[in-house]
């Protein structure tokens, strides 16, 4: 059973609730009635004024639909979602892509602990296992952004490699760069990624130094805006260099969730917040990748990959993310 979001939640959380409803309901669809009669069943108070009330109503509905516009929007053709054409009800798409089920991955890892919508006991169960597939989803994600190399270099490393060994071959095939030969005398014996766990960038033809380059955390939790890339790269770069890459460094975070501004005045439009919310997060964090980019972005990826492309790492991870993904979905099925 999925709990309903009232009038007040945030728009990012009702649009979750219909995706997640269409994927439960049998017929794959959800209809934006049955979100205004679900959020009137909670409301503890009937408004006095019926004109009122049913400009709440087509208020709620205008911000889900225009919620949903936006994930299509960003994601594309591999949004595994649309509204139909009589503007009446969204719908589950199937079969679902690959891009579309890393889509689905977040989602549902945005719920595993967020108790608004789906309850402790049918929440899917997260481990280190499904924390790594989400570190997948985010290396093939920034393998798109940057059209070229993305290594998973957060521990554990998919080759099982040390911290320095890794380092090596990172940046021997990065070319830009030259890590330390040996451990600096006062490192740490246990230091495994250093809080570095995706570097990627785009290749040159002429192969010098000098392209577009990514290092980045990868956030699980909902403690992702406790962390900054900035410190460890600072750390990483002067400590673990005898010479830095030249390559101008964009720092980022990947993490599974929606995007969820503070409450604003409402003369303010939401698309205006928005911005604003974003230019916030990118001066602490760099490039923020939500759950819309990330899918955007790893979709690019997978075209890439099908064309030929090899150093994009962990997405050889994508049937187990897709497994995950469909088997959770009949699990909600059967709610």
């Amino acid at each position: 059973m999925l709990a309903v979001p009232d009038q007040l939640a945030h728009r990012t959380k009702i649009a979750d609730w219909l995706e997640l409803k269409a994927i439960s309901s049998p017929d794959g669809r959800v209809g934006f009635g049955t979100l205004v009669s679900a959020t009137a069943l909670i409301e503890n108070e009937q408004e006095s004024d019926i004109g009122d009330e049913d400009a709440e109503e087509d208020q709620l509905v205008q911000k889900a639909q225009e919620e949903i516009a936006n994930r299509l929007a960003t994601v594309g053709e591999d949004y595994p979602f649309r509204i139909d054409d009589r503007g009446r009800a969204l719908c589950f798409i199937t079969p679902v892509t690959g891009a579309g089920s890393i889509y689905l991955f977040c989602l549902y890892m945005s719920h595993a602990f967020d108790r608004s919508i789906i309850s402790k006991d049918d929440a899917p169960e997260v481990n280190n296992e499904i924390r790594d597939l989400f570190q997948a989803c985010a290396t093939m994600a920034a393998g798109g952004f940057v059209f070229g190399p993305a290594m998973s270099f957060g521990w554990p490393r998919p080759d099982g490699s040390s911290y320095l060994k890794a380092l090596h071959n990172v940046y021997g095939i990065f070319g830009d760069g030259k890590p330390h030969k040996k451990a600096r005398a006062g490192a740490s014996k246990k230091v495994k990624d250093n809080g570095i766990d995706i570097i990627a960038w785009r290749r040159t033809r002429d192969r010098l130094p000098g392209t577009q380059y990514v290092i980045a955390q990868v956030a699980s939790g909902n403690d992702w805006e406790g962390k900054s890339v900035t410190t460890a790269r600072i750390h990483f770069h002067d400590y673990w260099f005898e010479h830095k890459p030249s390559s101008p460094c964009t720092d980022a975070m990947f993490m599974p969730f929606d995007l969820e501004p503070p409450p604003s005045e409402d003369s303010i439009p939401y698309a205006d917040v928005l911005k604003d919310y974003m230019q916030s997060i990118g001066y602490e964090f760099g490039i923020l990748f939500y759950r819309h980019r990330i899918a955007e972005h790893a979709a690019t990826a997978l075209r890439l990959i099908s064309e030929g492309e090899t150093q994009i790492e962990r997405h050889k991870d994508l049937p187990k993310i897709v497994t995950w993904v469909e088997n959770y979905s009949r699990r909600l099925q059967t709610t």
